[in-house]
């Protein structure tokens, strides 16, 4: 969760220091959680930067960040991915718009 967090804050910072104090951008992350049958959802959503298509692909790959040289390793969303479906036998999936956001949700058997 802390590198989904991490992620979403690192993402609006990002955007607001594009658009400029003068945009009226407010930055926004939001968490949402329900139970839905016997599963335990979780949605964290941005409206940061947001991804193309082919960074969305790579998003859950080992060593894989969009973040400049020392600022990311490239290993907390891998590793999310990795202890939430084979940890815990659960999902992650990501959906996001280039200049508008990003969602992550996760799935957890209950």
């Amino acid at each position: 969760m802390l590198n989904l967090f991490t992620n979403a804050f690192y993402a609006v910072q990002q955007r607001q220091k594009q658009a400029g104090s003068e945009s009226g951008y407010q930055p926004t992350v939001r968490v949402s959680t329900r139970c839905a049958g016997s599963e335990v959802v979780i949605k964290v959503i941005d409206n940061g930067t947001g991804m193309s298509e082919e960074v969305q692909q790579k998003i859950f790959q080992p060593f894989f960040t969009t973040k400049p040289t020392g600022e990311g390793t490239g290993l907390g969303l891998s590793l999310a991915y990795e202890i939430i479906t084979k940890g815990h036998q659960g999902s992650l999936k990501v959906a996001s718009k280039e200049g508008e956001g990003t969602t992550f949700l996760l799935k957890l058997p209950g």
